[in-house]
């Protein structure tokens, strides 16, 4: 009896929140779907199987709700059909605030919806269409709030609500800085999640857990999100993973948990990081890792001994690092499976390859028989007999030109500067006789610094210094010698004009001059004033 209670309870309640959810979106506007197929481009097909394809285009038609139904074209039966039948939506390029939710469909259905400006997602997004497959939400303006575990819930069965067949999820290039614990409780077969270009700089708890939680997931993507380290929850659930692109971040060192995925990760990338070096335990116990992309690192100088001891590694993907300046060759001895090899615009000047007994048991061999493409363009080489005793003692010497026409060349000795590499062989170049004069010094400063021109400049200063001492002192002596006899100047002197000529004139005239003198002047001022008294 308690049972049937509970039962009918159970239905009451969904039967009322079914209602209550019916009437809030009834509430919504929603596109018109009268004649939509003059306004959106329309398209179904039949494959091989009898599997029917109907194709709804709605991209950059300024939209800014979705359709409330789908089209009558299609028709309701082959809508109905279930997995017999998919349907492939695209409302990108829109106004779309709010994706509301989807029409009732119980086809296979693929929706896209990228830069349409979403900011919110209505919940549950999914309640009558249980066999979604993809959903493409990049490049819009969702956050963590809008990301929900509801969200994502299919329709209530007999006493839980049923998962959905998301198994493509792709919400890069939005501001989600983390996800709640229980996001993807029900996707049970999402196996690509696309998190790129977001804002998860740390992984908290929380966000870990949630990707974790996805034991189906086959393909991660976490680039571009300023991340420093991985957590070490984040990966013992995911033994399915295969593909995991960390690129773009802020990473000095590879994660220590990348280590958990040795049995399942193939394809790492790692580009765009800002690792120093990658020392030998780098990538230890990744075993079936077969493509490796360590490119674009602007601070990367060195692959110490190790780095790349990688035995399933098919392809290496090692270009554009402006500073590598080692890489050691030797560790891809193991990798016998090598098809692709890219080093090519690096600051790489020679390779060696010192193949033993004890490092490769067939040393008489070719260690890469199945390399079919070699990049090795845009590096400085020194091309010296070393060099090209390694190219072909791999056999990398008979691999063509890149597919875009560049050829490396060689740019020191100068007397081989701008020489193809392939058009030059070992024997040629070890026979070869460089004048000295061409030699290379190596790493030799620019000329102002260099021993002998510090040398020669101390002592041209030296001499000026000397010589401007000399000169100087020949003056002083001169200038006190000068001033010492009658060629000397002397100095102006001068004195008052009233009585004081006159008295040292008379001083220097004779005796009788001077009587005369005095006696004219007495004689005129006693005139004077004798006519001023008769006056």
């Amino acid at each position: 009896m308690k049972h049937k209670f509970l039962l009918l309870l159970l239905a009451g309640t969904s039967f009322f929140l079914a209602n209550g959810v019916q009437a809030q979106h009834e509430n919504i506007p929603y596109q018109p779907v009268t004649n939509i197929c003059q306004t959106c481009l329309c398209l179904s097909s039949q494959d091989s199987d009898h599997r029917t394809h109907f194709n709804l285009d709605c991209s950059v038609r300024n939209f800014e709700h979705i359709l409330a139904r789908w089209p009558e074209e299609f028709g309701s039966q082959a809508i109905a059909a279930g997995a017999s039948s998919e349907i492939v939506v695209s409302y990108s390029g829109n106004r779309i605030k709010l994706l509301q939710q989807l029409p009732a469909t119980n086809a296979s259905l693929t929706l896209s919806c990228r830069h349409c400006g979403l900011q919110n997602l209505q919940v549950p997004l999914f309640m009558d269409v249980p066999n979604v497959e993809a959903l493409y939400l990049s490049w819009n303006e969702l956050t963590d709030d809008a990301l929900v575990p509801d969200l994502f819930r299919g329709p209530f069965g007999s006493s839980r609500y049923e998962p959905i067949g998301l198994r493509d999820l792709d919400l890069s290039h939005n501001r989600i800085a983390r996800l709640d614990r229980r996001l993807f409780e029900h996707t049970p077969h999402l196996t690509k999640l696309n998190l790129a270009y977001n804002q998860l700089s740390a992984l908290d708890e929380a966000t870990a857990a949630s990707i974790g939680s996805v034991t189906t997931l086959q393909r991660l993507d976490l680039s571009h999100n300023g991340l420093m380290s991985l957590p070490a929850q984040l990966f013992p659930k995911l033994t399915a993973l295969r593909i995991l692109d960390i690129s773009g971040n802020e990473f000095t060192v590879v994660p220590a948990s990348l280590s958990q995925l040795s049995k399942s990760l193939v394809q790492l990338n790692l580009a765009g990081n800002s690792f120093l070096s990658l020392k030998g335990n780098s990538f230890q116990g990744l075993v079936s890792l077969k493509r490796l992309n360590i490119s674009s690192m602007p601070s990367l100088r060195s692959l110490e001994e190790g780095a790349l001891h990688l035995p399933a590694l098919e392809e290496l993907h090692c270009s554009r690092n402006s500073k590598l300046e080692r890489l050691e060759l030797v560790d891809l001895i193991n990798s016998r499976n090598l098809t692709q090899l890219d080093l090519s615009r690096n600051a790489l000047t020679t390779l060696v390859l010192n193949i033993t007994s004890s490092n490769n048991a067939t040393s008489n061999t070719e260690p890469w028989p199945r390399l079919r493409r070699l990049s090795i363009s845009g590096n400085p080489w020194y091309c010296s007999c070393e060099l090209f005793k390694t190219l072909e003692l791999s056999g990398l010497s008979h691999i063509e030109r890149e597919t875009d026409g560049s050829e490396a060349r060689c740019e020191t000795p100068y007397l081989l500067a701008g020489s193809p590499i392939s058009n030059l062989t070992a024997e040629r170049i070890c026979k070869m006789v460089i004048p000295k004069k061409y030699r290379e010094v190596d790493e030799e400063p620019p000329r102002f610094l260099r021993r002998r021109y510090i040398i020669l400049t101390a002592i041209i200063a030296s001499i000026v210094l000397v010589i401007g001492l000399v000169i100087g002192f020949v003056v002083v002596c001169i200038r006190r010698r000068l001033k010492g006899s009658d060629y000397g100047v002397q100095p102006i002197r001068y004195t008052s004009v009233r009585g004081s000529n006159l008295s040292q004139f008379s001083q220097l005239q004779p005796a009788s001059v001077a009587s005369k003198f005095n006696n004219v002047h007495a004689g005129s001022s006693s005139g004077t004033t004798t006519g001023a008294a008769n006056a």
